[in-house]
């Protein structure tokens, strides 16, 4: 597959942005003739393919009088380094493209972002994975010498690149600042694809450490949960939309890192499901509350509320992606979750109670979510712009797959 890493850096030099979206959906469609493998290579089909899809969306998301080609050179950058994290075998070029995926997306947050806080958002987003990230590196050396990890706090603090990057309750703090100061485009590639890249190094190094990784996995799993649990609470005391999003992308990956650990077959299948249905889904809740954001000029409930009076077409999909942010079937995070929560459940009993419980808020608060921003007495807007046909089609491809999927799931059971 290196044919795609190398044609993407003929994008850059590409300045229309038809031309590049042509090619993209092109590829895009090469990939999905190319999933007839299975084991670790469909992961990395399945992701590679996720981030052709939400660039496109991206490239969708922008208005064509605020096209620049540097912002499309930022695009296609990130791109090409999820590439080569995703396709790199060798555990050196995946920290390289682990790495190096955070410079173009602190160039947008700080280039393109809402407010004067940018630049304090996007340095700590930065150091928060460059300091936790360093660690993975002596690692890779390590292993290249063959040297055993058996100490738990050595293995915490090796796996800490990924527990950042999912990001894990405790070190998640980065990830609201990022989202609240990023633009619509910014929030969409960095919930849609670069927390996947915690879970799938997660993957990648269970292969090759799978025994000594379960042997001190179970209080993450434990911590992770109640995380979940706790941040689905601290969801309803949100009075900004794009901060509520965020903190629900926490509590799903959070649900995600406690099933990975299990190393049981139905949760590492079901960390797929849950990933690529989280990435759409996620990213179609941005482009919704930037749609809002760009009409109202504001991301609290209380003024964005009362937009099933003004805009019936636009609530009809903040519900369809609201229901998918709580599981409700045909979504493909269905199937993730309840295979996540069976997983987890069959490794311990006694987590039974606390699953019910994350399952039960991490539904209130979507729930919550559509009820303060549609419902409700709608503030005066006398110049109010309605929803065009290139949004409605955005907003359809983010749904259209997400919903689709669940009936070939077997295209993404790798294990």
């Amino acid at each position: 597959m290196l044919e795609l890493i190398f044609v993407s850096f003929f994008f850059v030099v590409i300045f229309k942005v038809t031309l590049i979206l042509n090619f993209m959906v092109l590829f895009f469609l090469y990939l999905i003739f190319m999933m007839f493998d299975d084991g670790i290579y469909l992961i990395k089909l399945a992701l590679v393919a996720l981030s052709f899809w939400l660039i496109i969306m991206m490239f969708m998301s922008i208005n064509f009088y605020d096209y620049k080609s540097l912002l499309s050179s930022m695009f296609i950058m990130v791109l090409i380094l999820l590439e080569i994290c995703f396709y790199s075998d060798s555990l050196l070029f995946f920290y390289l493209g682990f790495e190096m995926s955070v410079i173009p997306v602190f160039l947008i947050i700080f280039g393109w972002g809402y407010h004067s806080n940018r630049l304090e958002a996007s340095i700590y987003m930065l150091s928060y994975t460059v300091l936790f990230s360093l660690p993975l590196l002596v690692m890779i050396m390590m292993l290249n010498k063959n040297m055993l990890l058996t100490n738990m706090i050595v293995m915490y603090m090796f796996f800490c690149a990924f527990l950042v990057k999912v990001p894990m309750f405790g070190v998640h703090l980065w990830l609201p600042r990022a989202h609240v100061e990023a633009p619509v485009f910014g929030s969409m590639i960095l919930a849609g694809v670069m927390l996947k890249l915690g879970g799938y190094g997660i993957i990648k190094l269970s292969l090759i450490l799978g025994d000594v990784l379960l042997k001190f996995s179970s209080y993450i799993i434990i911590y992770s949960m109640m995380g979940s649990f706790y941040l689905s609470l601290i969801c309803f005391l949100q009075s900004d939309v794009k901060m509520l999003i965020a903190y629900s992308s926490i509590v799903h990956m959070g649900v995600v890192l406690s099933g990975l650990l299990t190393m049981r077959e139905i949760c590492l299948n079901s960390s797929m499901f849950l990933m690529v249905g989280h990435g759409l889904c996620s990213s179609g809740l941005f482009y919704s509350m930037g749609l809002g954001y760009n009409r109202l000029h504001s991301r609290s409930l209380l003024v964005s509320k009362g937009l099933l009076n003004l805009i019936p077409l636009f609530s009809l999909y903040w519900f369809m992606f609201c229901s998918s942010n709580l599981s409700f079937p045909p979504c493909l995070s269905f199937a993730g979750e309840l295979g996540l929560f069976i997983g987890v459940a069959s490794w311990n009993y006694n987590m039974f109670m606390l699953i019910i419980v994350v399952n039960l808020f991490s539904s209130m608060y979507s729930i919550f979510l559509y009820s303060f921003v549609q419902h409700g007495e709608s503030i005066q807007s006398y110049s109010f712009k309605m929803l065009n046909i290139k949004e409605l089609m955005t907003m359809s491809l983010h749904w259209i797959p997400l919903n689709i999927l669940i009936l070939t799931l077997k295209i993404m059971c790798w294990y």
